[in-house]
Order: structure tokens, then C-alpha cells, then sequence
């Protein structure tokens, strides 16, 4: 990379190089029985530069010749964006707890037997059901070097899992997914993901009818990214930048509950989207959105933060709002851990509020309506009705709508005191609100 930087010196106005190894273990159960162990290793690079004040990017896993990777990035720099923005100059990452030579020691046959166990209490429960499931272990290494002087190294794991579970009869197909991903060998629960499964196929087991009227509606940990990505995209720079959000120059304003409080943190501990730094090498940051209702922050890559004239606030990450799109994108604003703090309800005591409702647990075409607005409209996937603070059954046919911004502000019922994180990046308890739009079909 220090060779491919010194030729890049006399070509290009600045340049950033960008390396990704990551090798990956994972092992794949279908319909119960083991089906593949196939290691495989990715070794890229991606290199941005900036010719005649435009950005040019290109990628390449050839790390044995650049000449190719130099020429179709300058060949792009012709047709990219102005450059608004400098790349990072030399700092010192965040210290953050990313690498856990546990799980780099974790052997297959221990995945193996993981799975084999998860498999085995779900097959107890319900002999009918198919079940898959899915693990891996996974070691990076993350290097950024650029002509300003920025050289930064960081090596990170995370190990995962994840089980699928399956029951067809006439006229219904019955899905239950669930999963988890962890720094740290410690911290994976695949007891929970099993038991929640289970205890979801039980809630499954009666099919009811639910009314079409504005009602209550819990959304479980893992259904509240329904109603919280319209808030991620309000937050996101980029959307502030374009005019777009809703929540542009509202800074300091009562915008949500005064219950509601949400971080965005790339250096926690253990965090499943922690590390040192961004995609760009800016060091990550614990940066409050929403303090007690009170809209705090927004967060930022390198290019909107020096168009909207503030500092990045360390998430450019590559692949869009969740990151985790290896080397082949460049940097955009992304999120890290996305924190919503606590409640002080016990998640039974929000459900046994509730005379009649649903329990949300995932829904169909997440994303869909006018998130820029706050609306969402989804068809759900996995939800229960809720009758006298009891949970009665499945429901079919069934799609919730509301605005995220107005029921998190004017109709919180509460939040769960128990937080955890989902989908990789959304550490949230049960999310209560009133007044959700409910038609049945």
C-alpha cells in the first residue's frame, strides 16, 4: 500500500487506499441436517482519489499489479462528484474492544455442535417444523492509508447465528427467523434466539382475526426497526444536507417523548458495529440524537459534514445506513450502534396493559411508504393479537400503518427495561405506541 501511494503521488491531487481481509468460516444446517463448511477468504482493496477537484473511485483483488486499479480510478474522476472534502489527516484511532482471539480459536466442530444443539430443542418442540440454521466465525483486518500522512490498522471478529423456522399447512406458511451477532465469543446467546423461536411458535399455533381500527400496537426488539427507520434516515447527514429530513434546524427543539433517547455510538465495548474508525479513518464517536425527547444531533461522514460546514462525526461507513458492504462501495453516511435506551416497564407488564392490540415481531417490504416524511406502511410478517393484556393468536393478512414521528412524540405507551441488540446494529427494548393504523384483510 506505501508503493501504491508513492505512485499515486505524482498522478492525483490526493488518494486514500482502502484494504479489507476478511476470512470467514461458516457453517449451514438445511432441514435439520448439516449441508456445508466452506471457508472462504476476501482480499480487496479500494482506492478513492481526487483529480482536477473530482472524486474518483475504483476496486480491485489484484493486489499484485495496481497499474489497472490507478487507471480506472483517475478514468472515473472525470465523471465523479466535486471534492468538497479532504481525506482524513493522521490521527489516532478510538481504543475500543473489537478483537477477541476466542472466536478467531473457535473450531468448526464447536459450531457444529452449537448448531446441532439449537436444532435439536427446536425439532422438540415442534416435530413438524423445518428448521435451518446457519453460524460463523469471521476475522478482519481493516487497513486505511492515504496521501495526507494517515496510516491506520485495526483487526476486529464477530461471530454469528441464526435459525429459520418453517411450517406450511393449506392456505398458511408460517416463518420464524431470528438471529445474533457478537465481538466477542461471551456474548453469543443462542439460548435466546432458540426460545424466543419456541415461544413465538406457540403464540403461532391459533390463527384470529383482528379488527381494522387505529389500536395499540408492541412491537417485539425485533419489530421496532419498523417504526425507528424513518428515524435513522431523519438523523442521517446526507438527508439533512438535501433537505429532506424533517427534523432539519430542529436541533434543541421537543420533537419525541420526553422518554425517548437515542445514541448512535461506534465505541462501545463489544459493539457489533464498533471499531476504532470509520471507513474513511476518521475515529468513531458516541453521538446523542435524541436526549429525553429533545432532537441533539446529526451524524456524518467526511462529504456532508464539509457541505453542511460542521465536523464528521465518524460514520462513513461503505453500503449505505447499515454498513457492511465490504470494499466494493465507497463511503457514505452509515450508522454504528444505534442505542435507545431503556424503559422501566417489564416487556409482560407492556403487553398486559394492552386490552387489545398486536405484538409485532417482523414485517414484509421493511423500507416501504414515505420514510423521509416518517410514514410507514408494512404488511406484517410475524404478529400476534393481543386480548386483555393476554396473547390469543396469530394474525393473517394484516398491515400496520402510522407515522414514526408522530406516534413516537404524542402516542408512547412506554418502553421495555430490557435492551438488546437486533439486525446488527439497533440496540432497543420493546417499543409500545397507540394509534397504529391496523387493516385486516
Amino acid at each position: 500500500m506505501d508503493k501504491l501511494l508513492q505512485e499515486l503521488k505524482t498522478k492525483v491531487d490526493q488518494a486514500e487506499v482502502y484494504r479489507l481481509h476478511t476470512r470467514t468460516v461458516p457453517v449451514n444446517f438445511r432441514s435439520g441436517k448439516l449441508e456445508s463448511i466452506k471457508s472462504h477468504t476476501i482480499d480487496g482493496i479500494a482506492l478513492r482519489v481526487t483529480v482536477d477537484g473530482r472524486l474518483g473511485f475504483a476496486t480491485t483483488t489484484d493486489l499484485a499489479d495496481s497499474s489497472e486499479l490507478i487507471a480506472a480510478a483517475i478514468a472515473s474522476a472525470k465523471f465523479g462528484e466535486p471534492m468538497e472534502f479532504a481525506f482524513t489527516p493522521p490521527t489516532s484511532p478510538i481504543t475500543t474492544a473489537v478483537y477477541d482471539p476466542q472466536v478467531v480459536a473457535v473450531p468448526e466442530e464447536k459450531l457444529i455442535d452449537i448448531g446441532t444443539r439449537a436444532i435439536a430443542a427446536l425439532k422438540d418442540a415442534d416435530p413438524d417444523a423445518d428448521v435451518n440454521f446457519s453460524l460463523s466465525r469471521e476475522e478482519t483486518t481493516v487497513t486505511i492509508m492515504n496521501t495526507n500522512g494517515l496510516d491506520l490498522t485495526e483487526r476486529r471478529t464477530m461471530i454469528s447465528g441464526g435459525g429459520e423456522v418453517g411450517k406450511a399447512s393449506p392456505g398458511d406458511i408460517f416463518l420464524l427467523f431470528d438471529d445474533t451477532e457478537s465481538r466477542y465469543l461471551d456474548d453469543m446467546d443462542m439460548d435466546r434466539i432458540v426460545n424466543r423461536i419456541i415461544r413465538y411458535l406457540r403464540y403461532g399455533e391459533k390463527i384470529v382475526q383482528v379488527p381494522s381500527n387505529p389500536m395499540p400496537v408492541v412491537f417485539t426488539k425485533n419489530g421496532t426497526i419498523a417504526i425507528l427507520l424513518p428515524l435513522l434516515f431523519g438523523f442521517n447527514g446526507k438527508s439533512v444536507y438535501m433537505g429532506t429530513s424533517p427534523l432539519k434546524g430542529r436541533i434543541g427543539e421537543q420533537a419525541f417523548d420526553s422518554r425517548l433517547t437515542i445514541v448512535d455510538d461506534g465505541t462501545l465495548p463489544r459493539g457489533p458495529r464498533s471499531a476504532g474508525f470509520d471507513d474513511e479513518g476518521t475515529p468513531t464517536a458516541r453521538t446523542p440524537l435524541v436526549a429525553n425527547g429533545v432532537i441533539a444531533g446529526f451524524i456524518y461522514d467526511r462529504r456532508t459534514a464539509a457541505l453542511v460546514k460542521t465536523e464528521p462525526t465518524g460514520n462513513g461507513y461503505k453500503s449505505g445506513p447499515f454498513g457492511g458492504g465490504g470494499f466494493r462501495t465507497p463511503p457514505n453516511v452509515g450508522t454504528s450502534n444505534v442505542i435507545v435506551s431503556p424503559g422501566d416497564t417489564p416487556e409482560a407488564d407492556l403487553i398486559a396493559g394492552i386490552d387489545e392490540g398486536l405484538l409485532v415481531d417482523s414485517v414484509l417490504g421493511l423500507g416501504q411508504g414515505n420514510l423521509a416524511s416518517g410514514e410507514f406502511s408494512n404488511n406484517v410478517a410475524v404478529a400476534f393479537k393481543i386480548e386483555h393484556g393476554k396473547i390469543v393468536g396469530r394474525v393473517k393478512n394484516t398491515m400496520i400503518a402510522g407515522n414514526a414521528y408522530t406516534l413516537l412524540k404524542d402516542h408512547l405507551i412506554g418502553l421495555g427495561h430490557e435492551t438488546e441488540f437486533v439486525h446488527g446494529v439497533l440496540s432497543t427494548p420493546m417499543i409500545a405506541v397507540d394509534q397504529v393504523n391496523i387493516v385486516s384483510g
